[in-house]
């Protein structure tokens, strides 16, 4: 597909600036530019983007770039990488908003455990050392980000260049992926997304960047988490077969009203037209999918048993449901690591304040939404919260 002149970002240009910072050439077969066509194409047409929007998108984009040319030279230099094992991983498969970034972090706390931090998962070459990072320039590349975060969005969401991140940057990588509907108003990206593409090669590239990231530092089990996983689970499953799930569970209204206010505030940082009833309407067709996919792929059992985790029991006892996963689990707890992750639960709190559950502002009816996600809260059993 050759560039057209209404777009936002000139595809040639952007691969030849990313061969120009990193010397390389060779980013790898596959499909992955036709993702790439679609992302712009659509935020082009659609997002409404400003000026620092633009230049947001094609900083990722060209992040993505580089990475994808990195990779390729590293496994051509190291091809036993390929034959990494990547065994039991955790997946915190679980909706948006529900609790998977605490618990990310607290499972961290294990010295048995093995997070994607966050300077990894956005610059995954070199591979991190067995010993010491502490002088990796990506870790403090990455504090500099964290620091220009607007106060609100790190009020919403758990952040830090060296603490546990989401799945998605590897899974960007491969420009395919749902999740940028959240920072931009790119439905027809998302319907491509998820309808009409194939994930097969995108999950095959994810499982090569884990073994990548894993290859100088053996041991210790995956705790990965990522909502979009939920949306091709099939996929997800074909690369990591032996991978344990769990997810939490939290009444869909409060999921909804908290996706949305936090979509408001994303795709505020990339617009100055943020249309409050398209980001409802977002919302939750997104959610529709996640549960609709999640409880038909639950329902073939290929995988192993699902540890299922009460949202409200987790906020009043983070630490209890934790020690009750590795149980179900079957995995010791030791004594360091409840030490660990108790302190950790002390040191963080969670913000007392109730959540909006208004969703008018959205154009929303909360009684409809009841009605269309009443099969999920039977199913687990769920009712009207606060939380």
């Amino acid at each position: 597909m050759e560039t057209r002149s209404d777009q936002l970002i000139d595809i040639q240009a952007i691969e030849e600036a990313a061969r120009q910072a990193t010397g390389l050439e060779d980013f790898g077969l596959g499909n992955w530019r036709e993702g790439l066509e679609v992302l712009i194409t659509a935020a082009s047409r659609e997002a409404k983007l400003n000026d620092m929007g633009i230049a947001i998108l094609r900083s990722e984009i060209l992040a993505q770039l580089i990475n994808r040319l990195e990779i390729e030279d590293w496994t051509r230099q190291h091809p036993e990488i390929r034959n990494e094992r990547i065994e039991a991983p955790i997946i915190l498969a679980t909706l948006p908003r529900t609790g998977q970034t605490a618990a990310g972090w607290i499972f961290d706390r294990d010295p048995g455990n093995r997070a994607l931090y966050t300077w990894q998962a956005k610059h995954p070459v070199p591979p991190p050392l067995s010993d010491s990072n502490s002088t990796d320039p990506r870790i403090a590349e990455e504090r500099v980000k964290a620091a220009q975060m607007p106060p609100e969005l790190l009020r919403m969401h758990l952040s830090d260049a060296e603490e546990p991140d989401e799945c998605h940057w590897l899974i960007s990588n491969a420009f395919r992926g749902a999740h940028q509907i959240y920072s931009m108003q790119v439905p027809t990206h998302y319907s491509w997304s998820v309808d009409q593409t194939d994930m097969s090669e995108a999950y095959a590239y994810y499982r090569l960047q884990l073994q990548l990231l894993q290859s100088r530092t053996p041991g210790c089990r995956w705790i990965l988490k990522n909502s979009p996983h939920l949306l091709h689970l099939e996929d997800l499953h074909n690369v990591l077969s032996d991978a344990h799930y769990v997810q939490f569970h939290r009444d869909p209204i409060a999921v909804i009203a908290s996706n949305c206010h936090l979509t408001v505030l994303l795709r505020g940082m990339r617009s100055d037209h943020v249309d409050r009833h398209e980001v409802g309407a977002s919302v939750v067709r997104l959610l529709h999918d996640y549960v609709s996919r999640t409880l038909r792929f639950r329902d073939q059992k290929i995988t192993r048993p699902w540890v299922d985790v009460d949202f409200a029991h987790f906020v009043a006892d983070p630490l209890r449901e934790v020690e009750s996963i590795y149980e179900q689990l079957g995995i010791e707890l030791s004594d360091v690591a409840r030490r660990a992750m108790s302190q950790w639960v002390d040191e963080h709190p969670r913000d007392a304040r109730r959540p909006d559950l208004d969703l008018k502002p959205f154009g929303l009816d909360t009684q409809k939404l009841r009605a269309n996600f009443a099969e999920y809260s039977e199913r687990f059993g769920l009712t009207a919260s606060t939380q």
